[in-house]
């Protein structure tokens, strides 16, 4: 059997090293006995199987270059399929709003008089709902990796049968189809970043594939634009909307089969030193690179843990408007006195802001350490946003579209949001539930987000923008709640170490453990 070095989260210089020993190896079915008697220690941690654990048996020093020069690595493997598939997943989604200034809905017979739309934009989230509870469970038990990769080949299917749609019900199915395969990737990813980069390192990565959700419309939109001018195509040029993206999808996601890790210990780029170094670069995490066991003690505290509501409601708060903007994005612009086609084009303005918001901001984050004070920032920017778009004159078409553009600073807030999840919920299970009740919020938001514009409303749907500015305002208070929380859970923490300095000392296997936040004394929750 192979054998893989094992280390601690100790980085040496150059000088140093040579008065080191030797790399110490322990071969695999050795580790595995040792992580079956570390999971004896209590009865909440029997039988735990973690690979965290394979990388605190034995010492191996490396130097700060060699540190960097794998997380180099890790960066050019991992961070662009992240950032690929998160903007076509976004552009995926967003094909509905594209389409329906491309005629669809008048093809299809909605009636536009009707809620009919705004169900086909709503019916998406019911599917990532239904798909929140196995799939939370289904990360848990198989190769994290693998399972992303088999969801997105599904969605790429359900995407190209779009253009075969002729009716109301067969929108609505494979809408609701396509939202249930999207589903696991946000909270998938949410996991991958907390398995592979350190805590002051997260925001800034997640920073990469959120911000192709920007991308995705800067590109999208003039795409879009072109194939809306095709004149006398064989079909609908929707229809050939749906069959372009979602062949690229399929693609994708055939390729990711292969290339898409499961975990540090399974990927051919790292050679079994690289493994090693990359294992405990997390170790400053309190947390394990996977653990395959479920732990149901971690479910119960992740729902008495006040973060937890603090996390759902500001996904609620901030989802709402997404989901109105989403699917009545392109509709809204064009009620601003724009045509149907420039319409299509004036959505890549929020993608600029949504892409510079995210790399500035969340990177700005991972440098100060602190996540709310960020967030609170970039939710200020889509709540002023909304007050324009609600204050304004309706003849004044550039400063409408100012405000419709700040909104693209919202998805800065809710990635801030998700960073502190990933940062401050240790515990691979409590992690993975936690993020399961963020993203049912996500879709119960998004799924209530287009019936506050309604038709009879149209084209101005001043509803559906008062509603907007109203639950951004909220969002900016809830994540001054989460801010205080944590703020007050360190202080009573420094105290108590202070009163007892043995109240502080950290469990040497804590990582192989899979022990949560609560659990390590030595725990700081980032701000």
């Amino acid at each position: 059997m192979d054998s893989i070095p094992y280390s601690s989260n100790k980085e040496y210089d150059s000088d140093s090293m040579s008065q080191l020993e030797n790399d110490k190896t322990l071969d695999l079915a050795r580790a595995e006995e040792v992580t079956a008697e570390l999971g004896d220690v209590g009865k909440k941690h029997t039988a735990i199987v973690d690979l965290a654990a394979k990388a605190h048996v034995e010492a191996v020093q490396y130097t700060q270059e060699e540190s960097k020069s794998v997380l180099r690595k890790i960066d050019w493997h991992l961070m662009p399929m992240l950032v690929w598939i998160y903007g076509i997943q976004y552009a995926d989604k967003q094909t509905l709003t594209y389409a329906s200034l491309m005629k669809s809905r008048q093809d299809i017979g909605l009636n536009l008089a009707s809620q009919e739309y705004a169900w086909c934009g709503s019916i998406f989230y019911a599917g990532y709902l239904a798909a929140q509870l196995p799939a939370t469970y289904l990360m848990k038990r198989l190769p994290i990796g693998k399972f992303v990769a088999v969801n997105i080949v599904c969605w790429a299917i359900v995407l190209c049968c779009h253009a075969a749609v002729n009716s109301y019900a067969g929108l609505l199915v494979c809408r609701f189809l396509l939202g249930f395969f999207e589903a696991t990737i946000t909270p998938a990813f949410v996991l991958i970043i907390s398995m592979w980069y350190r805590r002051n390192e997260q925001a800034g990565r997640m920073s990469m594939w959120l911000a192709a959700n920007g991308v995705a419309t800067i590109i999208c939109s003039p795409v879009a634009y072109g194939l809306s001018g095709l004149t006398h195509p064989l079909i609908e040029s929707w229809r050939i909307l749906y069959i372009l993206f979602g062949l690229l999808t399929f693609v994708t996601g055939c390729f990711y089969l292969y290339a898409l890790p499961d975990s540090q210990l399974t990927v051919g780029w790292l050679n079994e030193r690289e493994k090693a170094i990359a294992v405990d670069r997390i170790q400053d995490n309190y947390q394990g690179i996977g653990n395959y066991s479920w732990q149901w003690y971690q479910v119960r505290e992740a729902f008495l843990d006040p973060r937890t509501y603090c996390y759902f409601l500001f996904s609620m708060f901030q989802n709402i408007p997404n989901g109105g903007i989403g699917t009545f994005g392109s509709l809204i612009i064009n009620s601003f006195g724009f045509s149907s086609r420039i319409s299509l084009l004036l959505n890549m303005p929020l993608g600029v802001i949504d892409l510079g918001c995210k790399l500035i901001l969340m990177n700005l984050s991972d440098y100060f350490r602190d996540r709310t004070a960020f967030g609170m920032f970039a939710m200020c920017l889509p709540f002023t946003g909304g007050l324009i778009m609600l204050l304004a004159p309706q003849t004044n078409k550039g400063v409408l579209l100012l405000g419709y553009s700040l909104i693209g600073a919202a998805g800065t807030g809710w990635g801030l949001t998700m960073a502190s999840l990933s940062a401050n919920t240790v515990g691979y299970t409590k992690k993975a539930t936690a993020n399961a009740i963020q993203i049912i919020a996500y879709g119960i938001g998004n799924w209530l987000g287009p019936q506050t514009f309604q038709s009879s409303t149209a084209p101005i749907y001043r509803t559906g923008k008062i509603v907007l500015a109203t639950f951004f305002g909220l969002a900016i208070v809830d994540l001054a709640v989460l801010r205080f929380i944590n703020w007050r859970e360190n202080r009573r923490r420094d105290k108590l170490a202070e009163r007892d300095p043995s109240s502080a000392i950290q469990p040497e296997d804590a990582a192989a453990r899979d022990l949560t936040d609560r659990e390590q004394p030595v725990f700081r929750y980032m701000l």
